[in-house]
């Protein structure tokens, strides 16, 4: 086996630990054995994504956030880009969540409702 096929088959088998812990709801282990993966894997999208998504499904929003936005910086997709608003929206903060969404969707005229007579 090359260093090469070590290393994936180790990673591979890392994520499967992940992923197993995480089906039992043992976010903290899934988050631990995950930050393995991210030791080894600094520039994955992937990798940092889910990083995001166990930290936020731990209530750690803050860091979530950071893995998230590492996650943007490598693919400014919708799926870092929810998890940013979605950390934002736990931590309370309206003014970035409001310059994010604008940014995304430009800024949008006030809709305003009038009662049918």
């Amino acid at each position: 086996m090359t260093t090469t096929e070590k290393k994936k088959y180790l990673r591979e088998n890392r994520w499967a630990k992940s992923r197993r812990a995480e089906s039992r709801g043992d976010y903290k282990k899934a988050l631990k054995i995950h930050k393995d993966i991210l030791a080894e894997d600094d520039s994955s999208y992937a990798v940092f994504l889910r990083a995001g998504w166990l930290s936020y499904r731990l209530g750690a929003f803050e860091e979530a956030l950071r893995f998230y936005e590492q996650a943007s910086a490598i693919s400014n997709d919708e799926g870092s880009v929810h998890g940013i608003m979605n950390c934002l929206i736990a931590l309370g903060d309206a003014d970035t969540l409001a310059k994010v969404a604008e940014s995304i969707y430009g800024a949008q005229k006030p809709v305003h409702c009038s009662a049918a007579a």
